[in-house]
């Protein structure tokens, strides 16, 4: 599926839930706050605010940012101009913000209490990922050592080329509401590319800098939201 494709496919999408708007005069507004780990490669989190607005009984739209954080990488080493060179601290960690639109498809209450206080459904987001990495290139500290003590003498940046950005995402969960609060259980799959800002760097010794390959992104997340009726 081409870029265009999918865009049009969700501006699709968002127009049916638009004409359908009439059916329901009491859309719902619901305010959610996404945890998870990804579940390829090197470990890392992800954490998303995001706001939904169900318009439909059964569909709506949302609007997440999502941040993620690979965490406890090590110090990548190299040689540069004849001396040890290693990743700075702040870049040792991969780092991306994410935008992301969404359609919200809803099923029917699958199970409910007799007074209506706990109900469970189900739900999937198809969507689309804008990503911006925290950086896109490569600074290195060259060291000198004075036996077995190190300083820091010169820094080296490497720039990344073919930065790509756009990608879909879907998201399906198990919603457990209590009230007007929504407790969610799922799985997140996205194409994004996780090293995409670290995936064309070349060093000083004409070798590129290792990253994995490339592969879909997965990952589980809970979530607690609050719902706000006749929004």
């Amino acid at each position: 599926m081409t870029k265009h494709s999918i865009i049009l496919t969700a501006l699709l999408l968002l127009c049916c839930g638009t004409a359908v708007h009439a059916q329901d005069d009491k859309p719902t507004f619901t305010a959610d706050l996404y945890g998870g780990l990804y579940l390829n490669n090197e470990p890392a989190w992800q954490l998303e605010p995001s706001v939904s607005w169900l318009f439909h009984k059964y569909l709506g739209v949302a609007f997440g940012l999502e941040l993620t954080s690979q965490y406890n990488q090590p110090s990548r080493q190299t040689t540069i101009d004849g001396q040890k060179a290693e990743l700075t601290d702040n870049e040792r960690n991969i780092r991306w913000i994410i935008f992301k639109p969404s359609v919200v498809l809803k099923s029917p209450t699958v199970w409910e209490s007799t007074d209506n206080d706990y109900r469970l459904c189900f739900q999937i987001e198809p969507g689309l990922s804008l990503a911006c990495p925290f950086r896109n290139s490569l600074t290195y500290e060259i060291k000198e050592f004075a036996g077995s003590v190190s300083q820091t003498v010169d820094y080296r940046r490497f720039p990344n080329k073919g930065l790509q950005w756009f990608y879909w995402n879907a998201r399906a969960s198990v919603n457990f509401a209590i009230g007007r609060f929504i407790l969610r259980g799922g799985y997140y799959l996205s194409n994004l590319d996780y090293y995409s800002g670290r995936r064309n760097i070349t060093l000083a010794n004409g070798q590129k800098f290792y990253v994995p390959k490339r592969e879909l992104s997965q990952s589980v997340f809970l979530s607690i939201g609050y719902s706000f009726p006749h929004f």
